[in-house]
């Protein structure tokens, strides 16, 4: 509940704190573009000026004034526009001003960066009557005003004489002459407010800076560091050019200003370096390769600064002030095109990151364009650079917050996702354990909670415990006949019968409550279970057999599912844990026998099992291995006393174990599913052996033994039948096929049994007269032969007797060959004689025996034959 009152709280105060910073920004940018206005008013306003025309001379070899005027009238140039750039290194250049004295005005240059300005007065005798120099590498005091720009007062005793004024300028940087002839009250006042202007600007830059860094201390990203930089270099640049570092900072030390020489190398770095580090750019990223040469390029200026101004070479200083200037620049031009290309990968980096740096990138054309002099001087060109670098620095900031301000709210907004998935989870984790207590079958109790309960008996052995598993054996046949839905109605009314069983009979049936999956435990579609008091278990079972004896109808149908039952002791004799107690039930299960009995887990069904696994295991390998052989015994003709055909047995010969009976592996095999291999190999052998036995003169046909596997394994059969289409009738192999596996119900036996009988092969039913279920549809069967099974031989001497003799008698009246297995008395013999039988096998003519001794005995009894026939020749003769 808590976490449902906190949400709204939570959704509500970020779109606000949100509005609230764009509030700010906007506000913040409303009153620099005031202030700016302001400054462009200062400009503009109009202050009482007069007119004065300007002459410039340039001359190296020119060093006096007095040399300056002596050059003729076309030496001088005229200067028409007072801001344009005349230059880097032009050494120095002479300018004569011709104006109306007034001892109210001054002459102001509006560049308190230049180096050395010298303003000389000369009377009619070129004899020098004042002098003054001032600029950037004098004292402050000796500015004739104290003010930001460069201001010379007229003296009134200049008035109503002629005078010559000129100026000498030199300049490292570019060389500008931005000369104004204006009333001396008023224009100090307006450089006043100038510079409170120009000082709010510059506030506001280191304001920013600071903020940048406090940015960069909380969310470690150094890129804002290095912004913070690039606006503190930008800062000592503007206020150099201001005049201000001159005039607050260091009156008298003249040789500290020098901060565009260092300020702008150092712009160019914090630049590039930001730029790089915003946007994160990897090695093989074009532009950051760009970016590192511009840091290059900076690095090697501020080592060629330094070098120049240790050996004092202020020419090459001016090429370098002009080569820094292109510099930076290119580094705003590469920046904003970097934002450029990274709308692609980072569009919410790059929108925050275009906009100040377009700003930027304007004001220095703008200024650039008018120092070039494309454009003309006017109130925005002039602060133009000012105004531009402060509006980007605040809009970089603000942006930068915003920025952070989005990573911080999609932080919360994956959190809050988590957070709900993770409640989601837990709801979900909760309604799973439910469940996970109901099983999937039938609404009773799932093999979790059993295992939690036989694992608590386990613990507190205090009263003993059995677990009884049921098994419906039939349950797979019914679905597949009745369907999932109806074979469900079906068990639920078992279901039902049950759990008032349960009830009738606790405590002796352990239950966790009145539902029923607290009594009845399901672990499968076709497996129950429920745990019974040891005292009381046979009464439990009794009525439980009683009560699954019982047949309940849907649509006329009343299925038997078979119920089969084991159990298991709860002790840790026979397990330390409930799975393993769980599994020696299953085990269980498996070893009974019969429908509704039951079997009660013993250790030795483990060791057994493992015997099973080992032998399957082993068993599948013996074809390889060479461990598998045939024995072959004769079927003998009654009437030609000679063997009419031979049936092959499979024999395992274990190389530890030694002989293998049938009667082990053979059920193994089914089991296991690999009686279709089996069959396959004996088919080889046995038809190998036939070839060889054909060679020999014994045109015998062998016949092979079928499981209920193989007959639903119709590509084998066909196969097989395949195979033999190359060989005569006669000299085909034999199935036999016991009436046990003949499951007609099966589609694919039925395939299976149509394919034999259009191959015209041979089909004996095996074990005949072991059940009944057949008799009525051996007409429909393809089978030729029939061979009767030996227990209805131990049937002679006995009122039942008469049950063979009908058995022969049926297998003729169908035309079938009646063969007679397991015969090993002559008495037998001779019963069968009397009745008719066709032929005999038994150990009273043949035991089974190798392919080697079987033709031995087949030769032995050609030579007898063939000695009965002459002694019959010679006694007619």
């Amino acid at each position: 509940m808590p976490s449902h009152k906190q949400q709204p709280h939570t959704r509500h105060r970020q779109p606000g704190s949100f509005v609230g910073l764009v509030l700010s920004t906007v506000l913040i940018a409303a009153v620099i573009i005031a202030l700016n206005s302001l400054a462009v008013l200062s400009y503009q306003q109009d202050m009482p000026r007069k007119t004065v025309s300007i002459a410039m001379l340039d001359d190296q070899a020119v060093q006096t004034p007095q040399q300056a005027l002596a050059q003729s009238a076309d030496q001088w140039q005229p200067l028409l526009d007072k801001g344009h750039q005349l230059g880097y290194d032009r050494g120095s250049l002479w300018f004569k001003l011709q104006f109306e004295p007034d001892a109210n005005f001054s002459l102001e240059l509006a560049a308190p960066y230049l180096d050395d300005v010298q303003f000389y007065v000369l009377n009619a005798n070129a004899e020098v009557v004042y002098q003054i120099q001032t600029g950037d590498q004098f004292p402050f005091a000796n500015r004739p005003l104290d003010s930001s720009s460069l201001m010379f007062p007229i003296q009134p005793g200049w008035t109503g004489e002629s005078y010559q004024y000129l100026f000498r300028i030199e300049n490292s940087g570019a060389l500008v002459f931005p000369l104004h002839y204006l009333e001396t009250r008023q224009q100090l006042a307006l450089l006043q407010q100038r510079n409170v202007l120009h000082g709010f600007f510059l506030g506001l830059m280191v304001f920013a800076s600071l903020l940048a860094v406090l940015l960069a201390l909380v969310t470690q990203q150094h890129s804002y560091a290095l912004f913070s930089g690039l606006l503190i270099c930008i800062a000592a640049v503007q206020a150099e050019v201001n005049g201000f570092s001159f005039q607050w900072l260091w009156p008298e030390r003249p040789e500290l200003n020098h901060l565009v020489e260092w300020g702008l190398p150092l712009a160019v770095l914090c630049c590039s370096g930001f730029v790089r580090s915003f946007f994160q750019l990897a090695p093989p990223s074009r532009l950051r390769w760009l970016l590192l040469l511009v840091e290059v390029c900076a690095v090697l200026l501020l080592v060629a600064t330094l070098v120049c101004q240790v050996l004092q070479l202020p020419v090459v200083l001016g090429y370098l002030k002009q080569s820094v200037v292109y510099l930076i620049q290119a580094c705003v031009l590469i920046s904003l095109c970097t934002g450029l290309v990274m709308l692609r990968h980072q569009p919410r980096r790059s929108s925050v990151f275009l906009l100040p740096m377009s700003v930027l990138l304007g004001s220095i054309v703008l200024a650039a364009l008018r120092v070039m002099g494309i454009l003309s001087e006017s109130a925005l060109t002039l602060i133009a650079l000012e105004l531009g670098t402060t509006l980007a620095a605040i809009m970089m900031v603000s942006s930068l917050l915003v920025e952070i301000y989005l990573e911080k709210a999609a932080i919360a907004r994956t959190q809050k996702l988590l957070l709900d998935r993770n409640q989601l989870l837990s709801q979900l984790q909760q309604q799973e354990i439910r469940r996970s207590k109901i099983s999937a079958f039938y609404g009773l109790g799932s093999r979790l909670v059993l295992t939690e309960l036989l694992n608590n008996q386990l613990a507190t052995p205090k009263v003993h415990y059995r677990l009884l598993l049921l098994e419906l054996q039939n349950f797979d046949q019914i679905e597949a006949v009745l369907g999932q839905q109806k074979t469900a109605e079906i068990l639920q009314a078992y279901i039902k019968q049950l759990q008032t069983f349960c009830q009738q009979r606790s405590p002796a049936v352990v239950s966790l409550g009145p539902a029923a999956h607290e009594t009845l435990f399901s672990l499968s579609s076709d497996k129950l279970a429920l745990l019974v008091l040891e005292q009381d278990f046979v009464v439990v079972l009794t009525g439980l057999r009683k009560l699954m004896n019982q047949k309940f109808s849907l649509d006329g149908i009343s299925p038997d599912f078979k119920p089969r039952y084991a159990s298991v002791a709860v002790n840790k004799v026979n397990g330390n844990d409930a799975e393993t107690l769980l599994a020696h039930g299953l085990l269980a299960l498996t070893y009974v026998e019969k429908t509704a009995s039951h079997r009660s887990y013993q250790p030795q069904l483990a060791a057994e099992s493992r015997q099973r696994l080992t032998l399957i295991s082993e068993l599948a390998k013996a074809t390889q291995s060479q461990q598998l052989h045939l024995l072959f015994q004769p079927v003998q003709d009654i009437a030609t006393q000679q063997a009419s055909s031979l049936e092959a047995f499979l024999r395992w010969q274990h190389p530890t174990l030694g002989a293998v009976s049938p009667a082990v592996f053979i059920p193994l095999a089914e089991e296991a599913g690999l009686m279709n291999n089996l069959t396959a190999w004996v088919y080889s052998q046995a038809r190998k052996s036939q070839n060889q036995l054909q060679g020999l003169g014994f045109l015998i046909p062998v016949s092979i033994n079928l499981s209920a596997q193989d007959l639903a394994n119709t590509p084998l059969i066909q196969t097989i039948l395949q195979h033999e289409q190359k060989y005569p009738k006669a000299q085909r192999v034999k199935f036999e096929l016991a009436e046990s596996a003949m499951n007609l119900d099966i589609p694919a036996s039925q395939r299976s049994l149509e394919l034999i009988k259009q191959s015209d092969t041979v089909l004996v039913m095996d074990d005949f007269g072991a059940g009944q279920s057949f008799i009525g549809k051996l007409a429909s069967l393809p089978i030729s032969e029939i061979k009767i099974d030996m227990a209805l031989l131990s049937m002679l001497g006995t009122q039942k007797e008469m049950l063979m003799a009908a058995a022969i008698k049926l297998g003729k009246s169908l035309d079938l060959t009646v063969i007679c297995e397991g015969v090993e008395h002559q008495k037998q013999y001779d019963f069968l004689t009397l009745h008719n039988a066709d032929a005999v096998q038994g150990y009273l003519v043949a035991r089974p025996m190798p392919l080697d001794d079987l033709i031995v005995y087949l030769n032995a009894q050609q030579q007898l034959t063939s000695g009965a026939a002459t002694k019959a020749a010679m006694q007619s003769g």
